[in-house]
């Protein structure tokens, strides 16, 4: 547990050096909710996202994740928006997945715009799980982004970085709180974020979860003001 303590330390002091958000990055991966490979062969996910700032459109992204093999898995999504917004359908997303030694694991994302304003995106990320007691773990997520949809101003790359303390209540609830954080190289702190994002995930039956989460920003320029979430996993 000590060590634990001391590599998650470590790595959210140089997280904090590069940034702590909601931008395209954010949403730039099949994977809803980040974390490692799925543990069921099929896993449907569906979410839906509302923006304090914007309360006449919804996204709702869905995606569908196939494990390959114990370690490997592949993913591929749809990135929708409702209401009073164009286009419906910016983005479809294809991904891949691999589970290296331990509880670490490394993606892969593909952003394909449907129309000539979306443009392509490709992501770079890795995720760790972090155990400190039976009821009571981490995770610490990295992504880095590139190309058109995912950077500004002719950036070389933006940069996501994210630690998710969880407590586990009982069998079949966990509370969560996100501390998110993202900028780029060019105009970094014109794009720079901090916001923390409270969540309630909760287990129904052995494959299937339900999580709510409000993202609210902390500080930076490109701070989110509000933004409400949840997705729904169902395993198959």
């Amino acid at each position: 547990m000590r060590r634990s303590v001391k590599v998650t330390v470590s790595v959210l002091l140089s997280a904090f050096g590069l940034a702590f958000s909601v931008n395209p990055i954010h949403e730039s991966s099949y994977n809803l909710v980040p974390d490692g490979p799925f543990p069921t062969p099929t896993t449907l996910a569906i979410g839906a996202m509302v923006r304090s700032q914007n309360t006449d459109a919804w996204e709702m992204p869905l995606s569908l994740a196939l494990q390959a093999s114990p370690r490997v898995e592949f993913g591929a999504g749809l990135k929708t928006q409702l209401g009073n917004i164009e286009p419906h359908f910016p983005y479809m997303v294809f991904g891949a997945k691999w589970l290296a030694l331990g509880r670490t694991s490394f993606q892969a994302d593909l952003l394909v715009g449907t129309d000539f304003r979306s443009g392509k995106g490709f992501s770079l990320a890795s995720h760790h799980k972090f155990y400190y007691a039976d009821h009571f773990y981490g995770r610490l997520a990295a992504r880095l982004g590139f190309m058109d949809a995912l950077v500004r101003d002719d950036a070389l790359m933006a940069m996501e970085t994210a630690f998710y303390p969880t407590l586990l209540i009982g069998s079949s609830l966990e509370l969560e709180v996100g501390l998110i954080g993202s900028s780029q190289t060019s105009g970094f702190e014109r794009y720079l974020a901090m916001d923390i994002q409270p969540a309630l995930r909760v287990h129904m039956g052995r494959h299937a979860t339900l999580e709510t989460a409000v993202a609210i920003g902390l500080a930076g320029n490109n701070k989110e003001q509000m933004r409400i979430k949840a997705v729904l996993l169902r395993g198959f």
